[in-house]
């Protein structure tokens, strides 16, 4: 039972290690990508999922001392990472709103420039040239 306890603290060590790069790629300049970093934490939380089933089937086959602190301690675990993810939910939500706004700008700025340009009907009009006299 140790053995998957160790187990589910390194899956939980991984998935604040996760959450902490993915808040701090929003602090940079880089865009994130965040597809790459949900399927990455998806991966984690399956893995975090399977080892707690895994021990908590082991603590009710093999009854263990400390089950209940060890209990306790994966509950304040799992919070912290509930409140990061809730943290990091926010940051996704503004960085999705503000590239939709920066897309509906380039979009009015596309339609302004186009308003300077001659006429659609004048532009596209095919030249023909007469060789018959």
């Amino acid at each position: 039972m140790e053995k998957e306890f160790i187990q589910i603290k390194k899956t939980l060590k991984r998935l604040d290690d996760l959450h902490s790069s993915h808040l701090e790629s929003f602090n940079n300049d880089s865009m994130p990508d965040l597809e790459k970093q949900s399927a990455e934490r998806d991966t984690e939380v399956n893995n975090l999922k399977n080892s707690i089933s895994h021990f908590i089937t082991m603590a009710e086959i093999e009854p263990h001392t400390d089950a209940k602190s060890m209990m306790l301690f994966l509950n304040n675990r799992i919070t912290t990472l509930l409140d990061q993810n809730n943290a990091l939910e926010v940051k996704v939500t503004t960085y999705r709103e503000k590239i939709r706004n920066s897309m509906k700008q380039i979009s009015k700025g596309k339609q302004a420039i186009g308003s300077y340009g001659s006429p659609a009907g004048l532009v596209n009009k095919p030249k023909v040239i007469s060789l018959t006299k």
